[in-house]
């Protein structure tokens, strides 16, 4: 496994910040794996990581489909969800699971977002916002409680 071939896909993706590991790279890592380590990758992650780098290195070339930018923006959000309310399940499952209740799209949780038309990601990149929001508020009340 060479850690440094995925850090420079992700940089060729503009997914790489210096120093920080909440960056679109590590935010990608951790919603594929559960894991906030590139370094601690297993082949199989490694591998799964390496393909999803690759996928998004081929240009938009589905017209009207789901843009590269709006798919690293709709797992940033995942990303953020999966902070502020923890879950047993993976970002990716939680993504195919949100993608078939807001948009009626049966979503695989290796890919969830195949289908996902370029007007269909604006309406789940809305309602992601959306949860992210409530989950901060939600967070913002407990910790004022307790």
């Amino acid at each position: 496994m060479d850690v440094k071939k995925l850090y420079a896909k992700a940089a060729a993706l503009g997914m790489v910040e210096s120093n920080s590991h909440e960056d679109a790279f590590h935010q990608l890592v951790f919603g594929l794996t559960g894991k906030e380590s590139v370094k601690s990758l297993t082949g199989e992650e490694f591998q799964r990581v390496d393909k999803e780098l690759s996928r998004r290195l081929k240009p938009d070339n589905v017209p009207g489909m789901i843009t590269n930018t709006q798919r690293n923006y709709v797992w940033k959000l995942m990303h953020e969800l999966s902070v502020l309310s923890p879950s047993k399940a993976s970002n990716a499952e939680r993504l195919a699971g949100a993608v078939k209740s807001i948009l009626g799209i049966t979503a695989s949780s290796s890919d969830p977002l195949l289908w996902v038309s370029k007007s269909d990601a604006s309406r789940l990149i809305a309602r992601l916002e959306k949860y992210v929001e409530s989950a901060q508020r939600k967070q913002a009340k407990h910790s004022e409680s307790g």
